[in-house]
């Protein structure tokens, strides 16, 4: 889970906002420089300057203005040097400008502006009554070798056993398992290079020159996702939204630029043939709600796209955070909470009414940086965010009624979440669902099925791993990285799952 905490902007002049201006799978890098690098214009009697500040307009607005317009009003204009990021997607407008009191006074007099708020950082960290009909098939197909949480969302039954280990079942009704689905993930970047993405993970968009992912978490969440051995969707295209540094932070206003790219790239995506449907995942939280953080999201699934987000891990009330707040009978987002492999709500989880579901978040093992090859086993409430993230993309692929309706999915899946299973204390107003993927058979874990080449593979429960258990800046992120770099050996197919030799990363 990412967390994000009050503080000056993380940008410099210098920073250029980077971004792939094609198709999700184009290898290609453009960079377009932010309007920070500009040269300044000498004539505005601006005063330079001043904190950075997130202004979002007011849709709503009879007439919504342009944003050369608001900035016109307070004598600064696109390429001015204080202006930052400019927001003119089908959803939202706005910009993040540095400024002092004198423009912020004006702003806040604005009735077409609807929120202008201090630049933050951030760092990594009643159910409905489905109108849709799902048509299912009765015999499910499986996937062996999996972990615990692809069969905690794929079944009925409880789940017992070792989680560090792959001796899971993972079932599905649809072999597509999120084909042609969009999944966007604003993170730290993806190692498009590892293994179990097998070419479908591009990075789309990054606030910095450098798009690879120094930190990992953007990595981890992308895994198990869409991941071919660790994913839920495992056939979707994933791309890469990097809003974080290599230490795991940023700001409020790389992630709504993040977010804009988003908007415009899902409007592109949506003429062209094979779409089926965005969502965008976001595994991080603010130290308090956000207004323009809240109304971005909001403008979002107005424009069609799908929200997940995580509920954070402070254990304490999810609608006390952004986008979380965004969930549950708060908001058009699915807020997901963190349980254990014993269906317990777990002690870092944010609960309360403005969770949707609850999802496995700890000890969950997916793709890591630093090779093709290398994995690692992370617990936070960003470890449950993509299970449903990729249950989204699984449902968009099978029905064209809840991808065109971000409402329609969000009822859908709690309508087919799991009653009576999730216990633990929690904020008044929790509804205690788990998500499943509407396979509620008995699955049985811990068989290897036969596909696997088990001469290649010394062991199922992962004797070889060697962890390291590191608390990594625990009041914010409340991570257990256990830091155990296994080598995944050759992927001969995705349910090749099991590893090599382990080595302790540090």
């Amino acid at each position: 889970m990412k967390f994000f905490a009050v503080s000056a902007a993380l940008f410099l002049a210098a920073t250029t906002a980077a971004s792939y201006s094609s198709s999700p799978w184009n290898n290609t890098l453009s960079t377009s420089p932010s309007s920070a690098t500009a040269a300044p214009n000498t004539s505005s009697t601006h005063q330079s300057g001043g904190k950075e500040y997130v202004v979002i307009f007011d849709s709503a607005h009879p007439e919504p203005p342009h944003v050369a317009d608001v900035l016109s009003r307070i004598d600064l204009s696109s390429n001015h040097s204080d202006v930052r990021y400019t927001f003119n997607n089908s959803a939202f407008r706005g910009f993040v400008a540095n400024m002092k009191s004198h423009c912020i006074a004006a702003l806040n007099n604005m009735s077409d502006v609807a929120a202008v708020e201090e630049s933050v950082s951030i760092a990594s960290t009643s159910p409905m009554k489905s109108r849709v009909q799902s048509s299912r098939r009765t015999t499910a197909s499986t996937r062996n070798s999996a972990p615990w949480g692809l069969q905690r969302i794929s079944t009925a039954a409880t789940v017992s056993g070792d989680p560090d280990t792959m001796d899971y079942t993972y079932s599905y009704d649809s072999s597509a398992l999120g084909a042609g689905a969009d999944i966007y993930v604003v993170d730290s970047g993806i190692n498009t290079a590892h293994a179990v993405f097998g070419g479908r993970a591009s990075m789309g968009f990054s606030f910095e020159r450098d798009s690879s992912d120094g930190d990992g978490h953007g990595t981890h969440v992308s895994g198990t996702a869409a991941g071919t051995t660790f994913g839920v969707a495992s056939g979707a295209n994933i791309i890469g939204v990097k809003v974080l540094g290599s230490d795991g932070s940023g700001s409020s206003s790389a992630t709504l630029a993040g977010m804009d790219w988003v908007i415009q790239h899902h409007d592109a995506r949506k003429t062209q043939p094979g779409f089926v449907g965005s969502v965008m995942s976001m595994s991080w939280a603010l130290q308090s709600t956000s207004s323009s953080v809240d109304q971005a999201i909001a403008a979002a699934v107005q424009a069609g796209l799908h929200v997940s987000v995580a509920a954070g891990n402070q254990g304490s009330d999810a609608c006390l955070n952004s986008p979380s707040s965004s969930g549950g009978t708060s908001g058009p987002a699915i807020t997901v909470g963190s349980i254990g492999i014993g269906d317990a709500i777990s002690p870092f989880s944010n609960t309360g009414s403005c969770v949707d579901v609850y999802a496995p978040g700890e000890d969950i093992l997916s793709a890591w940086i630093g090779s093709p090859q290398t994995i690692n086993v992370l617990s936070g409430t960003s470890m449950a965010c993509p299970h449903v993230t990729g249950l989204i993309a699984y449902l968009m692929v099978q029905n064209a009624s809840l991808a065109a309706s971000p409402a329609a999915m969000k009822s859908f899946i709690t309508a087919t979440a799991l009653r009576g299973v999730v216990s633990g204390g929690t904020i008044q107003g929790d509804r205690h669902l788990l998500a499943n993927n509407g396979i509620k058979g008995q699955n049985t874990g811990g068989i290897l099925g036969t596909s696997v080449n088990v001469a290649a593979t010394p062991t199922s429960t992962l004797a070889n791993y060697t962890a390291v258990v590191v608390g990594r800046d625990v009041g914010h992120r409340q991570q257990t990285r256990k830091r155990g770099f296994l080598d995944l050996g050759k992927l001969a197919s995705a349910a090749a799952s099991l590893f090599g030799d382990g080595k302790k990363a540090e």
